[in-house]
């Protein structure tokens, strides 16, 4: 498979800082992203990779290795020489939930990729159809989970997949709350929204930017966030801890994304990423655009922080795993 590869041209910013008068620009910094073109990681990846060159002059290659959930991708990395010039943009998930998920996982994500640094955190949006939550008197997802409670009702939500951060959320709030909820399962997030904007489905609890446009059309009510606090572009949409009487106020999803390189990488080449991160973070412009796709920038952890938020992580997504019952064979 021949991966789709975007260079992006490198800015004439000289390298003045110290930190960085070793990394050369005669090479391009490999970006891989383990998702088709158009997706949150690879949205993410482009706005960093523009903000990298525009304050170090490091040019940057994105490339999307998409397919076997991930894993092409990261195998990619694994076997990358340790230059600190090949990453990848992971969530969260990669090294948490899909581990869990699969009867043979063909690579150990302790040992054979570096968590560098932290770049960005979202989290999922609750929606329903505007005119069926005034129907159904649905103010918001307590007044939803309270509906579907009753004797006969019946909750459907479209997963963009399998095992995907709305199907393991979603069936964690149904196990919580009481609630009757069935997951559909959809081949991407694209025909779950179809189908929740044709009525086939009454909500869909996915990551922001392909529902947001809707929202603000008016065509779509937000109902929740998956995180426990509100975020602070959407500050009326309560969060999981708004919820306590449902039994899920100490939810918390958030799929934040993490560069990734070999395991074998040098710390002091990770030390050299992550400054480059740093100084992108700063870039004007970049948390605004950010925002406008449903993202928050992290402030960027050293590879030590990043992989114990990792482990600190793991049990909630793979008790989130235990309850929906995914699996990948």
């Amino acid at each position: 498979m021949i991966a789709r590869r975007t260079l992006l041209v490198a800015a004439a910013v000289p390298l003045a800082a110290p930190a960085l008068a070793q990394i050369s620009t005669s090479r391009p910094l490999r970006l891989i992203v383990p998702n088709p073109p158009g997706g949150q990681s690879d949205t993410i990846a482009r706005l960093y990779g523009e903000a990298i060159q525009a304050t170090s002059g490091q040019a940057v290659v994105v490339e999307n290795r998409s397919g076997a959930n991930g894993l092409i991708a990261m195998d990619v990395v694994a076997k990358a020489a340790p230059d600190g010039l090949t990453t990848e943009l992971f969530s969260i998930t990669m090294f948490t939930s899909l581990p869990a998920m699969m009867a043979r996982m063909p690579l150990d994500v302790d040992r054979d990729v570096t968590p560098i640094t932290s770049v960005v955190t979202s989290t999922t949006l609750c929606c329903v159809r505007a005119d069926r939550a005034q129907q159904r008197g649905w103010t918001d997802l307590g007044a939803m989970l309270e509906w579907a409670k009753r004797p006969g009702n019946e909750l459907t939500n479209g997963a963009a997949s399998s095992g995907g951060a709305s199907h393991l959320l979603t069936a964690t709030i149904a196990r919580r709350s009481g609630a009757a909820i069935t997951v559909v399962p959809y081949r991407g997030g694209a025909p779950a929204l179809n189908d929740l904007l044709a009525g086939n489905i009454d909500m869909a609890f996915d990551f922001m930017p392909a529902l947001l446009p809707h929202v603000a059309a008016g065509t779509l009510k937000a109902m929740a966030v998956g995180s426990k606090e509100r975020v602070p572009f959407l500050p009326d949409v309560p969060g999981m801890g708004d919820f306590p009487a449902q039994g899920i106020a100490d939810i918390d999803l958030q799929s934040w994304n993490i560069l990734s390189g070999p395991g074998s990488l040098p710390p002091e080449l990770a030390a050299r990423t992550q400054d480059l991160l740093r100084r992108a973070a700063a870039h004007p412009g970049l948390e605004d655009r950010l925002r406008a796709n449903g993202l928050l920038a992290l402030p960027p952890l050293d590879a030590a922080g990043t992989r114990a938020r990792i482990l600190a992580d793991r049990p909630r997504w793979q008790e989130m795993v235990q309850i929906s019952g995914a699996r990948i064979e």
